[in-house]
């Protein structure tokens, strides 16, 4: 009777440690699905936001925008045909109405600088440099409109921040994001994919203005 005791004891200890294993197991196993699922979570919350970044542009081609403008410009008789170009394509994938009037149509670009200036719907961030161009970027990933103008002249070029990643720039020394530019003076130099840098030169007069 003595031998079988410590023998029982010994067969209860064994499972014992077997099922503290399997409970460290079955622990470790919840805690990986855990981690994997709230991978899982931002994975997709990072998608869902790349959407709705990308709603309002959705339902432009910029592409297209720019082919609309080169062919306008070509055919242009007028010194100022085309030059409501930048001002239609954001009211009209924004829904802003400042930029138009009944009877005159969109406003040149020239005028978009004084309205926004003007309007509590506007905010200025300030000169270019990294802290407002980051801003001026995640306002426009969240779905909004950002706008980068040349103060320097009155018709001072007027460029719109496209959501996205920013780049390095060697020639500015800052991150920049991508910008449609509709270029007036050269309209065959305009885009829709390319840095800022392509469509200004840095400059304590390059102000940006988001809308609210």
């Amino acid at each position: 009777m003595k031998k079988v005791l410590p023998l029982f004891v010994l067969v209860i200890c064994l499972f014992s440690c077997k099922d503290d294993q399997k409970q460290k197991t079955t622990d470790t196993e919840n805690e990986t699905e855990v981690v994997e699922k709230n991978q899982d979570n931002d994975f997709k919350k990072k998608n869902t936001d790349r959407i709705k970044t990308s709603t309002k542009l959705s339902s432009i081609d910029l592409a297209i925008e720019v082919e609309n403008f080169i062919i306008c410009k070509k055919t242009a008789t007028e010194r100022n045909d085309c030059r409501n170009s930048i001002t239609k394509t954001i009211s009209k994938t924004f829904g802003l109405t400042e930029f138009s009037d009944p009877k005159l149509g969109y406003v040149v670009y020239d005028s978009i600088r004084p309205i926004a200036e003007r309007s509590r719907n506007w905010l200025q961030l300030g000169s270019v440099n990294q802290e407002t161009i980051d801003q001026a970027l995640a306002h426009t990933n969240r779905g909004g409109l950002a706008l980068i103008i040349d103060t320097a002249e009155t018709y001072g070029h007027v460029v719109m921040i496209v959501p996205g990643d920013s780049k390095k720039s060697g020639s500015w020394d800052m991150k920049l994001p991508q910008v449609l530019s509709l270029t007036n003076y050269k309209p065959e130099k305009s885009f829709s994919n390319k840095s800022l840098s392509y469509a200004m030169k840095k400059s304590e007069d390059l102000k940006i203005f988001i809308r609210q």
